[in-house]
């Protein structure tokens, strides 16, 4: 469930491990609310319904493998979320089965639910010594949705990994990028053959749909596939002088690897704000030169004005704004001024609604 962790009092903290745990009751750990149930029993029927050929079964922690860290690319929860998972076991049980793949040798492969599986081995090693052998047992297995060996291949297998994972956290926009991209990956490895020009489009929608994301964004993620592994911190960095945004890590990606590389190394990207005349031209960038002058061409700004009138401007109206220091704003407005009434080529409507503008100005 995506939900905020609460972490145990620091007075909670400060007891002996076991006689916390062991003392922890139902009424000591806060309960789910209606809405965070309702949002937990849908994210598992999502997830039951990708590959629904599964049978319920409860499996000791000694049968239970992990996936490796090539198929499960996601980082560890931290401490907080472990213990506040802990806590719930403790209280109320494991709520939800992992999910977990048979293999040859008889083990069973965990596709989702490492945190639960991390949670119940602490678990165990706590109650190991417990005198009543009810509570101890309570540890020693894990419900899981099990699927036998010959109901899923090494593709399937991967998807549910990130399916789990995708539903179940909060997840950085690096690692939203790396689940679409491999997603992307394994849809393409199990399509049948569709004509070229429709072939990226569906892959598309059917990791859209999976994952539960709007198709542009999903298209937008799967851009960074390109990005070099250096930047990839950045996308996600909090350091505003040392992040980059989401469009121009898009625009980098697109750039062969040795001219990322450059503007890594050179730092061009840190503080940079580009103009959309530098993002365009650093599409077309190439070479580490061109890179350089597009980084180093000067800021740009943007005024905007807003201007409210009593009667309807003429027809065809172009706007027209000037800039002056505040010291030689009357001075510049009178020569304006002046040189509109002396013009017989201005209509006496623009003079009129010139001048009225200046009105307007001069009393406000």
């Amino acid at each position: 469930m995506k939900k905020k962790t609460q972490q145990p009092e620091n007075k909670e903290l400060a007891r002996p491990a076991q006689e916390y745990w062991q003392n922890l009751k139902a009424e000591d750990v806060p309960q789910m609310s209606a809405q965070e149930k309702k949002q937990r029993d849908e994210q598992q029927a999502r997830i039951e319904g990708l590959y629904p050929s599964f049978t319920r079964k409860k499996l000791k922690l000694d049968e239970l493998v992990p996936a490796s860290v090539n198929w499960n690319f996601f980082p560890q929860q931290n401490d907080g979320v472990l213990e506040e998972l802990m806590q719930n076991i403790v209280a109320y049980g494991q709520l939800t089965p992992a999910i977990v793949w048979q293999q040859e040798d008889g083990k069973y492969m965990i596709l989702g639910g490492n945190t639960r599986f991390e949670a119940l081995k602490k678990l165990r090693e706590i109650f190991a010594d417990d005198s009543d052998a009810e509570q101890r047992s309570r540890f020693d297995t894990m419900d899981c949705n099990v699927y036998a060996f010959h109901e899923l291949n090494e593709i399937e297998a991967r998807k549910i990994i990130i399916f789990d994972n995708v539903i179940r956290r909060e997840n950085t926009t690096a690692v939203k990028a790396r689940s679409v991209i491999t997603m992307m990956q394994l849809e393409s490895s199990t399509r049948k053959t569709r004509r070229p020009d429709t072939r990226r489009t569906r892959a598309l929608e059917n990791v859209a749909a999976a994952l539960g994301e709007n198709p542009n964004t999903v298209k937008k993620l799967y851009q960074l596939r390109n990005l070099i592994p250096e930047f990839w911190p950045l996308v996600d960095a909090k350091d505003k002088e040392n992040k980059i945004t989401n469009q121009t890590a898009r625009i980098i990606a697109l750039l062969p690897p040795e001219l990322q590389q450059h503007i890594y190394n050179s730092r061009l990207y840190q503080g940079a704000k580009l103009t959309p005349a530098q993002k365009t031209l650093l599409k077309e960038a190439c070479t580490a030169e061109e890179i350089d002058e597009i980084f180093s061409m000067p800021p740009s700004y943007t005024v905007k004005a807003r201007l409210e009138l009593d009667k309807k401007p003429p027809e065809n109206y172009v706007p027209l704004m000037l800039l002056c220091p505040d010291d030689e704003y009357q001075h510049i407005r009178k020569i304006i001024e002046k040189s509109i009434c002396a013009d017989k080529k201005v209509s006496q409507e623009a003079k009129d609604t010139l001048m009225k503008i200046f009105s307007m100005e001069t009393n406000q």
